[in-house]
């Protein structure tokens, strides 16, 4: 053998000793990634499933509460109330109605007299389904409306209750098939009628069908199953990624470097990339919004308001970089951005006006890490906070893992911290939610304080905020007040407190301290009375 050629065999032997680990490597990334897809993919389906349970079970309570009530009118005032009552009380359900003859004669809220159509399917037992109606009362939205046979007591529904589920991924369809009319009831993305025909009796199967990767499950409850699936390419897409990572530390070392370069330049382009940035500079302020006592007009506190100006003078929306440091994993560090600032801010105000409330946003991340514990102990000392000065506002979405958020709110109230549920009426909770939770106040969506005193579809939904409220002894902050026509009517239906723009705008912390302490009757607060 030449010496050429024991090169060549060296090079080549030293070559496929660097490749072949990493072939094997990446073959078992690849097999974890496929099992963690599949679970995920199933994962998914029982989500919508449970969710489909818990909604018909709700539907079931209803049909037999108001069959059993034996309202002669369902369409007068009585049964009006009826309805709006039992809407309450079921956190999946938009509203509920009366149909005869294909027609909406009316619901929770009010008489309307909407014709549906033919239904889009009747099943076997005689119920009749409307699976994307769009009706006069909300244009530009879909609803899903079920009718039993009989009955002529309907309920409507979003489509997105059932499929509203933890994956926010636009490449995965999800859907509800009715097994006894052996059709889609509701369904977001590319779904095929016929995958029915593959569950056959089995309460679950998992297949391929035109580069989709599906997973169907029964329900051992009702006549329905739900089904999701993805494409085949984002279930091998965690084997690129491994690849991408791996294929630099062998014989590609150069080439996967120049790309890496190419990839890190491109994150450090990106949103969450700046934003780490920012937060290492802070480049945040706050700004403070006054919340005002609608009986008195005096300001009591104010909710704390993050803002981010680049270098460049640029201003970020809140809505833009908080969805982006929540998808990063970075939300955390904001809101301990935001505590530090309302520390520095706010170290002396309590001690001046001892009747003063800061309120301060968490987030989903916040209320389910014991992390936030010793955070808001640690701002209480800071600011020599008593019981009521500080509050927290939190999303119903914040609420989504009920178990884990119950136990920190407690031990947040335990700490004297009064608790909010802020933008009450975006999400899907009902009476029977919040009542899980101990809260002190709910805040009502700027959305709806919009609709007062308009002939509006939702403007019967502040009403039933406000009955909720008070049924749960929680104190009332309207948000985006900015007529005095919307000031009046809530003052008049009992709600406590305001914020808006017709008090005043968002403003530095200065200002706020100064205007406050300007204000010699301000600062009577008297924290609400709980349950």
């Amino acid at each position: 053998m030449n010496k050429k050629a024991a090169i060549w065999i060296a090079v080549v032997g030293g070559m496929l000793s660097i490749a072949a680990p990493i072939v094997f490597s990446i073959y078992l990334a690849w097999k974890h990634n496929l099992n963690n897809q599949i679970n995920f993919t199933a994962s998914i389906a029982q989500e919508v499933l449970r969710k489909s349970e818990e909604g018909i079970g709700q539907m079931d309570i209803i049909y037999q509460a108001l069959a059993k009530a034996e309202v002669l009118e369902p369409c007068s005032n009585e049964g009006i109330r009826l309805m709006g009552k039992l809407n309450l009380l079921a956190e999946q359900v938009q509203t509920v109605g009366y149909v005869e003859n294909n027609a909406l004669v009316c619901s929770a809220y009010g008489l309307h007299h909407i014709p549906l159509g033919q239904p889009t399917f009747i099943t076997p037992m005689g119920t009749k389904v409307w699976t994307s109606h769009e009706l006069p009362i909300l244009p530009g939205t879909k609803f899903l409306i079920l009718t039993p046979k009989g009955a002529g007591y309907t309920v409507i529904i979003l489509p997105k209750t059932f499929l509203n589920v933890f994956s926010n991924n636009p490449h995965v369809s999800v859907g509800l098939y009715s097994l006894s009319a052996k059709r889609m009831i509701v369904g977001r993305g590319a779904l095929e009628a016929q995958w029915l025909d593959r569950l056959g009796q089995q309460h679950q199967t998992q297949f391929t069908d035109n580069d989709q990767f599906v997973v169907i499950q029964r329900s051992s409850k009702f006549e329905v199953a739900s089904v999701t699936a993805q494409p085949i390419a984002q279930v091998n897409q965690g084997l690129y990624e491994t690849a991408f990572f791996l294929v630099p530390i062998g014989v590609l070392a150069g080439t996967m470097l120049a790309l890496a370069v190419f990839h890190l330049a491109r994150q450090q382009m990106s949103l969450p990339a700046v934003l780490k940035v920012a937060i290492k500079r802070k480049e945040f302020h706050l700004l403070f919004q006054p919340i005002v006592d609608l009986q008195t007009g005096k300001w009591v506190g104010a909710e704390a308001l993050i803002r981010w100006r680049r270098p460049t003078g640029e201003m970020v929306p809140p809505d833009v970089f908080v969805k982006a440091a929540e998808e990063a994993g970075l939300i955390q560090e904001i809101t301990g951005l935001v505590m530090e600032m309302v520390a520095l801010d706010a170290r002396h105000l309590f001690i001046k006006r001892p009747g003063t409330h800061i309120a301060i946003n968490l987030s989903a991340a916040d209320i389910e890490s014991r992390a936030i514990i010793t955070a808001l102990e640690r701002l209480t000392r800071q600011t020599h906070a008593g019981p009521g000065n500080l509050l927290i506002e939190a999303t119903e979405r914040g609420l989504m893992r009920a178990d884990i958020a119950k136990e920190i709110l407690r031990d947040i109230r335990a700490m004297g911290i009064h608790v909010a549920i802020d933008d009450f009426g975006t999400g899907y909770s009902s009476l029977s939610y919040l009542e899980k939770f101990e809260i002190d106040y709910l805040k009502i969506d700027k959305s709806f304080v919009d609709t007062l005193g308009k002939d509006s579809a939702t403007s019967q939904v502040v009403p039933h905020i406000i009955e909720m409220a008070k049924s749960l002894q929680l104190t009332m902050v309207a948000e985006g007040v900015e007529t005095q026509t919307q000031a009046d009517y809530l003052r008049a239906h009992g709600v406590q407190l305001a914020q808006g723009w017709l008090y005043a705008k968002p403003m530095p912390y200065a200002e706020f301290e100064a205007r406050l302490l300007a204000d010699d009757g301000a600062g009577s607060f008297a924290a609400p009375q709980h349950k």
